[in-house]
């Protein structure tokens, strides 16, 4: 992979429009948000009118839709040092200052928190249950890899050479949270054995029902709440699911309106958007993604049986 540049972003994108469509979203967010953009490049299996807005597209090829696309980053690293954001992000402030958060950190990195007793049940496995690898742990992971810090090194590349075994053996190891093949727990293994830290600076909101998040993209604000406690965050974590729920669409459909300079005076822009109609039209897909994952949960208990 010919190196673009010394630093920049990077999302993915395979499989159906949807995927292209959140990548793009991610990256208006983020121009929309700072003031000096850095290279943003997009790793994609075609090129198309959503690819066409970033800076550098990098096709992969035999993509796997699915978590395995992520952990092929060490082989499509754009830039020196890379920042990975999920395509189902959006930017709700300056990120650029994530550089100085993971640049005096390790070759690899995402935002959590590393539990020095070995024995504990709260990261993102247990170190009796990681066989070969038990006795190079130095430590155990939580965090999210949503957000990643890659530098084009040697050591990061072992990161992701122990991540895709792992995958591939992943009944064999004790890994938490997840009872199937996941990107964290094993990038979380990885980065144990190479000593890779995670940044302890949480400024990433993960939307979920339970811990609510007030958010403006044009402001831009961006605060969640868990347990009466408001935090403040220059990103939201939607999650794939909820791209379909009436938040994110409003947010996105926002802030294209006022990227494509939609008249924002105008009485429809201002009931739409200012008032905030078009969320409570878009409620509807709130309904409809609520029945998705009704049916999910049936379909799971009836398998179960």
């Amino acid at each position: 992979m010919t190196i673009l540049g010394k630093r920049g972003f990077v999302t993915i994108a395979t499989g159906s429009e949807h995927y292209y469509m959140l990548a793009a979203n991610l990256l208006r967010s983020y121009r929309l948000n700072t003031d000096h953009s850095c290279p943003f490049a997009i790793i994609a299996e075609s090129e198309n009118k959503y690819t066409s807005e970033f800076d550098h597209v990098i096709l992969m090829h035999e993509a796997s839709h699915n978590y395995l696309d992520k952990l092929k980053l060490a082989e499509y690293l754009p830039y020196e040092e890379t920042i990975f954001i999920d395509a189902d992000c959006l930017v709700y402030g300056d990120i650029n200052q994530w550089w100085d958060i993971f640049g005096k950190g390790d070759d690899f990195s995402f935002f959590g928190y590393a539990y020095t007793d070995l024995n504990t049940d709260r990261g993102w496995f247990m170190t009796e249950g990681m066989k070969e690898y038990r006795d190079q742990i130095h430590y155990v992971p939580s965090g999210s890899s949503g957000i990643c810090y890659l530098r084009n090194t040697d050591t990061c590349r072992k990161v992701f050479e122990i991540a895709n075994f792992a995958a591939a053996h992943y009944s064999d190891y004790a890994f938490n949270v997840f009872s199937h093949p996941a990107d964290e727990p094993v990038l979380a293994l990885g980065m144990a054995v190479c000593d890779c830290r995670p940044a302890d600076c949480f400024e990433v909101a993960i939307f979920n029902k339970t811990h609510r998040i007030d958010c403006d993209i044009l402001v831009p604000y961006a605060f969640q709440t868990i347990k009466q406690e408001k935090r403040a965050a220059r990103l939201v974590h939607w999650g794939n699911p909820s791209t379909r729920r009436s938040q994110y669409l409003f947010e996105s459909s926002k802030m294209n309106a006022f990227l494509q300079g939609k008249d924002h005076k105008s009485l429809s822009y201002r009931l739409l958007y200012e008032k905030g109609l078009k969320r409570r039209l878009l409620f509807v897909y709130d309904i409809a993604a609520d029945f998705r994952g009704l049916k999910r949960r049936v379909l799971k208990k009836l398998k179960n049986r």
